[in-house]
């Protein structure tokens, strides 16, 4: 990981969120106001010197806040999981060609965690094949309630998380490993735009929620369905976010693992004897 290139992320991120905060808290009428004579109090007229300190000491505040928040909303972004992992087995699934043998090359490492990850993928129920459940499942037996639950998981980005996490690095891995350094700084650039457009799409997500919840708790009755349908439509954005970087990563990823395998098989074709 590129230290320079994280922490700009960090602060790209965090300060979009902080200024989103600030838009909302104007939009409501809640915009905060200085009191200039309160804040010369603050600095003795005595001692000159201690305000350029003070003030260096509240920017250098002012800018770790920035990049603790974005990377907290870097590490919120897990919650998204679960949609990544629908796009992920979809490239599983268009790649399983000549994806089949890479992973019995390398069967003591990833078989189980393949196979296992593509069988829950598969079992789970369409949109559709859901919201019929919904009215015709039986919620009192015990079964059904753990189905429920199950499903859920996945969704989620748990159940099977630790089976798409050690697929997804070890094919990074093998791609860092044997790839050159072109394909590594496409790889990179991906994977930054990634992790970006994550935290956008978590700050996007929880502004939604709050600006609904806020919306609830203050009353704001004149303007409540058109805060609720913003919202919901900045929720619906933040998927769109989510699949577009994720889904290139995936081209990507699985188009240098190709280049990979071609690289390795072809020399061992030609140096097989002919019959």
């Amino acid at each position: 990981m590129q230290i320079d290139r994280r922490y700009a992320d960090y602060g790209l991120t965090g300060g979009f969120f902080l200024i989103c905060h600030l838009a909302l808290l104007w939009a409501l009428g809640y915009w905060p106001t200085i009191n200039t004579d309160a804040i010369k109090d603050l600095f003795p007229k005595d001692a000159p010197f201690v305000a350029p300190i003070i003030t260096g000491f509240a920017g250098a505040l002012a800018v770790i806040a920035v990049f603790v928040v974005g990377l907290i909303l870097d590490l919120s972004a897990s919650i998204f999981r679960g949609e990544e992992m629908k796009i992920f087995a979809r490239h599983l699934d268009h790649n399983s060609e000549w994806l089949t043998a890479f992973i019995e090359a390398h069967k003591a490492y990833c078989r189980p965690d393949y196979e296992t990850f593509r069988r829950v993928i598969r079992e789970l129920p369409t949109p559709r094949a859901g919201l019929m459940r919904i009215f015709t499942s039986k919620f009192w037996k015990p079964e059904e309630w753990r189905r429920i639950v199950e499903v859920a998981k996945v969704n989620w980005g748990l159940g099977i998380a630790p089976e798409y996490e050690r697929l997804l690095s070890f094919f990074t891995s093998y791609v860092m490993g044997q790839s050159g350094p072109a394909q590594l700084t496409l790889m990179a650039d991906q994977y930054s735009l990634w992790r970006t457009a994550r935290a956008i799409a978590i700050a996007l997500w929880l502004l939604a929620i709050e600006a609904i919840f806020v919306s609830n708790i203050l009353g704001l009755l004149a303007s409540a369905v058109i805060i609720i349908l913003i919202s919901w439509t900045i929720l619906g954005f933040t998927v769109l976010i989510i699949r577009g970087p994720y889904s290139r990563l995936c081209f990507t990823l699985f188009s240098l693992l190709y280049m990979v395998c071609e690289k390795q098989i072809v020399p061992q074709k030609n140096a097989d004897p002919a019959p």
